[in-house]
C-alpha cells in the first residue's frame, strides 16, 4: 500500500523521551531518528489498525538492507508475532536464543552464528517485535518470561515493539520504554498524494473521487488511516458498489463483498446474507474462525473467498506446512463481529468487557444498530464515557438513534483519557455533543491538543446543527483545555460556538494554553460577554505582559455569577479592577510584581464578597506588608489568606501574623513554600493563642457587609496554619507542638513531612495530646479538643479543590514538592 518509503506517507509523532511529557506540535520523524537510542533501549510504536505499523516494521528492515538507514546496527531482525514459530517459544519456558537463531536462518542467506551475538549480549542488534496484539490470547500470560530472558540474554540489543493502543496496558507496567512513538497516519497532503498515485494522476477520476467523499462526512474523518483510504478508493473504483459507504462498518462490509465477488466470479451481491449456498457455508466457517481469534490456520481448502492469504508454518527444521491468515486483522475483527450477531449474549459480554476488542465492538454497533440485547455502550463510571464509545455511535448512521442513546444520560463526562487524542476523536465528539440535549463535562489536561483539535470539535458540532436545532440544545458545564497549546486561534474557534452553548459554561480552564496578546479582539471579547453562567475561570500561566489582560478583566467583571478567576503577571491597575469591580469570592494570582502585590493587598477592602485569595511566585516584603496588609486585613472579609512561594522571610511572616490577629473573619493562613526560619517559627508559635482567642469583633463596616455574627469562641474561628516547606529547625517544631498542647480550642498546623519521625520519636510525649496525621504529603498536627462544627483540615489550593482537573487528568498526575513554579 505504501510503496515509496513510509516517511513519505506516514508522519510520526515526535518522540517522547523518557521523563518528558508529549505536549506540543507533532513533526516528521525519520526512521534513523526513531531508532537513535542507546543500547539496552526499548522503543514503543503504537497506532490503530491499518495505520501502518507493519509497513513501518518492514520499511525499517528494507532501509537497513538497502543501506539507507539504521546503519549503526550490525543486524536488524524482524519477528512477526503472528507466526507459529514465535508462538512455540512464547511459553512458560521460552528458548529465546533458539527463536532468534531460527529467525536469523529464515531471514539471512548467510546468517551469523548465534553464539557471537550472545557473547556480546546482542550489541548492535535491532530486534523488531511486530504485532504484539496479534499474539494468540493464551500467549499473553507468558510475556514476562519471554521479556525477562530477552533482557538477560540480549541485554545490549535495542528492541522495538509495534502495538495497538488497546494493548498498551499489558506492557506499560512492565517495561520502561526509552522512546514512545505514535503513528498518526496520513495528513492532508499525504492523502492527496496517495489518491494521485492510486488514480495514476487522472484528473477527472481524482476530482470525481474527491467530490464523492464530501457526501461521506464520517468516513472522511477516518481517511488518515492508509488502509481505510485504500479500501475507499477500491470501493469508489468498483462499479458494483454504489452508493459509497457512510460508516466504517459499511466500508468494511462493502470491501468484503468486493473481495468475495472477485474471488467467486459473482457479478452483483446485494448483501452478505444473500450469498450463494456454496459461498455461504465457506463464509460461515471463516466468520467462526475470526471469532475464535486465531491468527494463522491450517487450511487445506484453497477457496477462502479472497479474505485470506497464504502463509507457511515452519514445522521442524526443513518442513513447512501451508496455512492461511486473514488479509488484515481489521477484516478479521469485522467478520468476528458479523458472527457475534448470532452468538449467545454471554459470549458477547465477554468481548464487550475486554478493551482489546474495541474494534470488534465498533463493527458490532454498526451491524446491530445498538439493539438492546447488544449493549456496546458501557460506562466507565457513573456518567463517564470512553472515547471509543462515541466512535461506536457514529456507526448507527441515524442521527436520531445517536441522540436517543446519548440523551439517556443527564450528564456525560469525557476525561481521564489514557491514549493520544486524534483529530477524528474531536470531530466525533463535537458531532455527538451537537446531537445531544444533556449536560457535558470535558476535561483535557496535558493532552497535546492544538487549535486543529478545537476546529474539528466545532466542525463536528456544526455538521449536525440543522438536526440539533429541532431539539433542546446541550449544555457544556465544565471545559478544561489547560496545558494544551491551543493558542489564540483555538480559543477564537471554540468561542465561535453559538450563544446558546456558551451561556451554559460554568467552569472554563485555560491555564498555560499558549494564549498571548492579540487574542482579545472585539469579536472575541463579545463572546466572553455571552458566558452568563461562568463561575470559575482559570487563565494563569499564559503569555501576557502587564496590562494586556485589562480588556478581558473588564468584561469578566460584568458577569454576575463569576466566583473565582486566576491570572498571571497583572499590572496594579488590573489587580485594582479585579477587586473593585467584581463580586468574586476566590482569587488566584501568579507572578505579580512588587507594585502589583502592594496594590492587590491594599485593595482587599474593595471587594466585600472576597473570601479567599491565593498568591503564588510573587515577592512579598516587610515594607509591602507594612503599607498594605496591616491596614486592609482588619477591614476585609477574607477567610483564607494563601501566600505561597512568595519569598516571605521571618520578619515579613511575623508582620503577616500580627495583621491576622486583627482580622475578625480569617480562618486559614497558608505561608508554605517560603523562606521562614526559626526566628519566624518561634514567633508564630508564640502568637497561636492570640490568633485564636484575641480576635476582634466585626467592624460596623463588615456588619453592613453581612458579617454580623460574633466570631469569638465559635466553630468558624478555628484557624488552620499551613507552614510546610519552610526553613524551620528542631526548635520551631518543639515550639509548635508545645504551644498546640496548651491551646484550649481546636487548631491545626501543617508542616513538612520530614518532621514526622522527629515528632513521633523525640517528642513522643505530645502524641497523647495531639492528633498526628499525614495529608497531601504534609504532616498535620491537630489539638484533640473538638468543637461542635469543624472546619475541613484540607483547605482548597492550587493543587486540589475546584481545579483538580486542571492539574491531573488520570493520564498523568502532577506532583511537585513545592506548589507553583520557581519564582522568576
Amino acid at each position: 500500500m505504501v510503496s515509496q518509503g513510509v516517511q513519505e506517507f506516514i508522519p510520526l509523532d515526535k518522540a517522547s523521551l523518557k521523563g518528558e511529557s508529549p505536549i506540543g506540535q507533532t513533526s516528521r520523524l525519520y526512521i534513523n531518528e526513531l531508532c537513535n537510542v542507546p543500547p539496552s533501549s526499548w522503543i514503543l510504536i503504537e497506532g490503530v489498525s491499518g495505520i501502518g505499523k507493519s509497513t513501518l516494521a518492514y520499511e525499517m528492515l528494507k532501509q537497513w538492507k538497502d543501506g539507507t538507514a539504521l546503519q549503526q546496527y550490525s543486524y536488524v531482525l524482524l519477528l512477526r508475532l503472528r507466526n507459529e514459530n514465535v508462538h512455540q517459544q512464547w511459553s512458560p519456558s521460552p528458548d529465546v536464543p533458539q527463536l532468534i537463531e531460527d529467525c536469523l536462518n529464515e531471514q539471512y542467506i548467510e546468517p551469523p552464528e548465534i553464539k557471537s551475538i550472545l557473547d556480546n549480549k546482542g550489541h548492535n542488534l535491532l530486534l523488531i517485535l511486530e504485532g504484539y496484539d496479534e499474539l494468540p490470547k493464551g500467549k499473553f500470560k507468558f510475556q514476562m518470561e519471554v521479556f525477562r530472558q530477552l533482557k538477560s540474554d540480549f541485554h545490549n540489543a535495542v528492541v522495538a515493539i509495534t502495538i495497538h493502543p488497546s494493548f498498551l496496558y499489558q506492557l506499560s507496567e512492565n517495561i520502561l520504554f526509552t522512546k514512545e512513538i505514535e503513528i498518526l497516519g496520513f495528513n492532508k497532503s499525504s492523502q492527496n498524494r496517495y489518491i494521485e498515485i492510486a488514480f495514476k494522476n487522472d484528473k477527472n477520476k481524482i476530482e470525481e473521487f474527491t467530490e464523492s467523499i464530501k457526501s461521506c462526512p464520517i468516513i472522511k474523518q477516518y481517511l488518515n488511516v492508509p488502509l481505510h483510504l485504500a479500501i475507499m478508493i477500491e470501493i469508489a473504483s468498483s462499479s458494483s458498489q454504489k452508493p459509497l459507504p457512510q460508516t466504517i462498518t459499511e466500508l468494511y462490509k462493502s470491501f468484503v463483498m468486493i473481495l468475495i465477488c472477485r474471488q467467486s466470479k459473482i457479478d452483483i451481491l446485494d448483501d452478505l446474507d444473500s450469498l450463494p449456498l456454496s459461498e455461504k457455508s465457506i463464509f460461515q466457517k471463516i466468520c467462526e474462525l475470526a471469532l475464535e481469534d486465531q491468527i494463522v490456520f491450517d487450511c487445506d481448502d484453497s477457496n477462502t473467498l479472497g479474505l485470506m492469504k497464504r502463509e507457511f508454518k515452519i514445522e521442524g527444521k526443513d518442513v513447512c506446512m501451508k496455512s492461511s491468515s486473514f488479509l488484515h486483522s481489521t477484516i478479521k475483527k469485522f467478520l468476528a463481529a458479523y458472527q457475534m450477531q448470532t452468538e449467545e449474549k454471554k459470549v458477547f459480554k465477554s468481548y464487550r468487557n475486554n478493551r482489546q476488542f474495541s474494534t470488534t465492538m465498533h463493527f458490532l454497533a454498526g451491524l446491530t444498530e445498538l439493539q438492546e440485547s447488544f449493549d456496546t455502550i458501557k460506562f466507565l463510571g457513573e456518567h463517564i464515557f470512553h472515547l471509543d464509545q462515541f466512535h461506536h455511535l457514529m456507526e448507527l448512521k441515524n442521527d436520531a438513534s445517536v441522540s436517543k442513546v446519548l440523551n439517556k444520560n443527564k450528564m456525560i463526562e469525557v476525561s481521564r483519557i489514557s491514549r493520544a487524542i486524534t483529530l477524528q476523536d474531536f470531530y466525533v465528539l463535537g458531532r455527538c455533543f451537537g446531537l445531544s440535549s444533556c449536560s457535558w463535562k470535558l476535561g483535557f489536561t496535558i493532552r497535546g491538543l492544538s487549535s486543529e483539535h478545537i476546529k474539528m470539535f466545532v466542525s463536528g458540532f456544526n455538521d449536525v446543527m440543522p438536526q440539533s436545532q429541532q431539539q433542546q440544545h446541550p449544555s457544556l458545564e465544565h471545559v478544561v483545555f489547560s496545558l494544551n497549546p491551543i493558542g489564540n486561534e483555538g480559543l477564537a474557534t471554540f468561542l465561535s460556538l453559538p450563544p446558546s452553548i456558551l451561556c451554559t459554561i460554568s467552569e472554563f480552564f485555560l491555564r498555560a494554553a499558549l494564549m498571548k496578546n492579540g487574542c482579545f479582539k472585539s469579536n472575541c471579547l463579545k463572546k466572553f460577554e455571552q458566558l452568563d453562567a461562568l463561575k470559575i475561570f482559570l487563565f494563569h500561566d499564559n503569555e501576557f505582559n502587564k496590562g494586556e489582560q485589562q480588556q478581558l478583566i473588564d468584561v469578566l467583571c460584568t458577569l454576575k455569577h463569576l466566583e473565582k478567576v486566576s491570572f498571571s503577571n497583572l499590572s496594579p491597575q488590573e489587580c485594582f479592577t479585579l477587586l473593585s469591580q467584581s463580586h468574586l469570592t476566590e482569587l488566584e494570582l501568579y507572578e505579580l510584581s512588587l507594585e502589583s502585590v502592594e496594590e492587590l493587598l491594599i485593595s482587599l477592602t474593595q471587594c466585600m464578597t472576597l473570601e479567599c485569595i491565593e498568591l503564588y511566585q510573587s515577592p512579598i516584603t516587610k515594607e509591602t506588608v507594612e503599607r498594605s496588609l496591616q491596614h486592609s486585613l482588619p477591614h476585609c472579609t477574607l477567610k483564607e489568606l494563601k501566600l505561597i512561594n512568595c519569598e516571605i522571610d521571618s520578619k515579613t511572616a511575623n508582620l503577616i501574623i500580627d495583621a491576622a490577629t486583627h482580622s475578625p473573619t480569617l480562618q486559614v493562613i497558608d505561608l508554605s513554600d517560603n523562606v521562614i526560619d526559626d526566628k519566624g517559627g518561634c514567633y508564630i508559635a508564640s502568637k497561636l493563642e492570640e490568633l485564636l482567642v484575641s480576635r476582634p469583633r466585626p467592624s460596623p463596616r463588615l456588619q453592613l457587609a453581612g458579617e454580623t455574627r460574633e466570631l469569638h469562641n465559635s466553630a468558624e474561628n478555628i484557624l488552620q496554619l499551613f507552614l510546610q516547606h519552610n526553613f524551620f529547625a528542631k526548635k520551631s517544631i518543639e515550639e509548635f507542638t508545645g504551644k498546640l498542647t496548651q491551646l484550649p480550642y481546636a487548631f491545626t498546623i501543617h508542616l513538612s513531612l520530614q518532621w514526622k519521625d522527629y515528632v513521633e520519636t523525640k517528642l513522643r510525649h505530645v502524641e497523647e495530646l495531639l492528633l498526628i496525621n499525614v495529608q497531601n504529603d504534609n504532616l498535620v498536627l491537630q489539638t484533640r479538643q473538638q468543637p461542635q462544627h469543624t472546619y475541613s483540615t484540607q483547605a482548597p489550593s492550587a493543587t486540589n479543590g475546584t481545579d483538580k482537573d486542571d492539574t491531573g487528568s488520570g493520564w498523568i498526575e502532577v506532583k511537585n514538592p513545592r506548589r507553583g513554579r520557581p519564582h522568576k
